[in-house]
């Protein structure tokens, strides 16, 4: 009896044991494939026609760089204020926004104050290495291919003209403006 014991106890742990050393890593399920095994990872969908070793994890994409720097509104602080810690008129924020009513900004709101060209400037316009007023481009459109301009409040067609070395005349030409007049907010052509 006491035999017959021990061979059911040695052969219940060798099972136990075989089972444990056959079963697959986390994440992974064993298939059919024509016919044959072949291992699916869970997670990704991918098969191998290889047993894995190594649990399955789901490959790490490279995140997409954002050239957008903002600042998120705390208690106390107005867009004035904000403005002026940045170094640039109550007009800039308008118009990096894209909004025409600031009126109801609340705390834990999300205000772009500018825009950079790489990893690079904006791990040094965090460090305080440069204000948010260096080399920060006008509107997104200008990050994107520097054909464009948005009116600010106070421009005119000379003043946007001269800044970006054309003829007033070419300025309108690109716009297909009959007059001077332009608004806050309009996007000009400028190439």
């Amino acid at each position: 009896m006491k035999v017959k014991l021990a061979l059911i106890i040695t052969l219940f742990f060798g099972i136990n044991i075989f089972s444990q050393s056959n079963k697959l890593p986390e994440g992974w399920d064993q298939i059919l494939l024509e016919g044959k095994p072949a291992y699916m990872n869970l997670i990704t969908g991918d098969v191998s026609k290889k047993r894995p070793t190594k649990p399955a994890t789901k490959p790490i994409k490279k995140k997409e760089f954002d050239p957008t720097i903002t600042h998120i509104v705390k208690k106390g602080e107005t867009l004035s204020s904000i403005a002026r810690k940045y170094g640039f008129n109550l007009a800039k924020l308008y118009q990096l926004n894209n909004m025409t009513n600031f009126d109801n900004v609340e705390i834990g709101d999300e205000i772009v104050i500018g825009y950079v060209k790489n990893e690079k400037e904006k791990e040094a316009f965090f460090k305080g290495n440069i204000n948010s007023s260096d080399n920060v481009p006008e509107s997104i459109d200008e990050v994107k291919n520097n054909n464009h301009h948005v009116v600010a409040s106070g421009e005119t067609l000379y003043r946007i003209a001269t800044n970006n070395k054309i003829s007033v005349n070419k300025l309108k030409a690109l716009n297909n403006l009959k007059n001077n007049a332009i608004f806050v907010g309009q996007k000009l052509r400028i190439k």
